[in-house]
């Protein structure tokens, strides 16, 4: 354990640190993977160390002290610039990447696009550590201090993340070939009006627009089921509960082995972006660089995030 001239432990600083910018104590515990305890043990060392209160703390928040926030401003930048120049110079006495990956990305992305690749580059490099600690697409749900690199599906707001452009999520009717059979097959939005809708959550209204014309058309007529899971509406709509709009990376095997059946072909649901967001300033570990480059070339070639299922028939 690293330990200052004065006494003062390293870590215990890392601590103050992952509290002012978490927001509590379990968020800082689990940013730092150590347990509630141990962290509020090393605050209370850095404290006693001090002599000082850094950290106000009640049954339900927790904030700084004006002392602990001048504290914690002025030590931040240094504590980054120390980790920084320590993982460069261990970088440049080594050529193989290691060392700890936090990543976040959506269920669906995830389960269907991005784990193979997880996979292939875990086994590439087998110094890498990979966590996944939290699976969403809201774009609220990230940040440098929590992730070194993420997946989000749509367009994403001005933030201190670069953001590389390696895809489209197309999303595509589709229904089982039992259920068309014995409901029919629509044509028009209105048709598809008076068919039961599969719905994952919060994608209640669906928006098609026209080939022809360029108009778009909302759909928001009540829902069969709605599921905050993209693989369970998948597996209900193979199983002939309804129609679903999905993203063409869910349900391309299924269309492929004949399970489901795209319709509408004059309609489409406009295209949304794939980002890869990761930190733009500063040094970046070896580890993540790699990571950032081989993803960026697999997933920029992917046919499947580039195309849409029916452009491809």
């Amino acid at each position: 354990m690293q330990r200052c001239k004065n006494g003062m432990k390293l870590d215990d600083l890392r601590t103050l640190i992952a509290i002012a910018q978490q927001g509590s104590f379990r968020a800082a515990a689990s940013a730092l993977d150590i347990p509630p305890a141990t962290l509020s043990r090393r605050l209370q060392r850095l404290e006693d160390t001090l002599g000082s209160q850094l950290v106000i703390r009640d049954s339900r928040n927790v904030s700084l002290t004006p002392l602990g926030q001048n504290y914690f401003e002025r030590c931040q930048p240094l504590i980054d610039d120390l980790e920084a120049a320590t993982s460069e110079i261990q970088d440049s006495s080594q050529n193989t990447p290691r060392g700890a990956l936090r990543v976040s990305a959506p269920v669906g992305l995830l389960t269907y696009q991005l784990m193979p690749l997880f996979n292939q580059f875990l086994a590439q490099y087998p110094e890498v550590t990979l966590s996944l600690n939290h699976l969403s697409n809201q774009q609220h749900d990230y940040s440098p201090e929590q992730y070194d690199v993420v997946f989000r599906v749509g367009q994403q707001p001005d933030s201190s993340f670069a953001a590389a452009n390696i895809g489209e999520s197309q999303r595509i009717l589709v229904a089982s070939p039992c259920y068309l059979a014995q409901q029919g097959t629509p044509h028009t939005p209105e048709e598809l009006e008076l068919h039961a809708r599969l719905a994952s959550v919060p994608e209640f209204e669906w928006a098609l627009t026209s080939k022809q014309s360029n108009q778009t058309v909302w759909l928001n007529s009540p829902v069969r089921m709605a599921i905050a899971d993209l693989n369970s509406i998948k597996q209900a709509t193979i199983s002939g509960l309804g129609i679903a709009c999905l993203p063409n990376y869910v349900v391309a095997d299924a269309i492929a082995q004949q399970r489901l059946t795209t319709m509408m072909p004059e309609w489409y649901s406009p295209p949304r972006p794939i980002y890869m967001l990761y930190q733009r300033l500063g040094y970046v570990p070896l580890h993540i660089s790699h990571f950032i480059d081989f993803m960026r070339s697999a997933l920029t070639t992917s046919s499947v995030l580039t195309c849409s299922i029916a452009d491809k028939k």
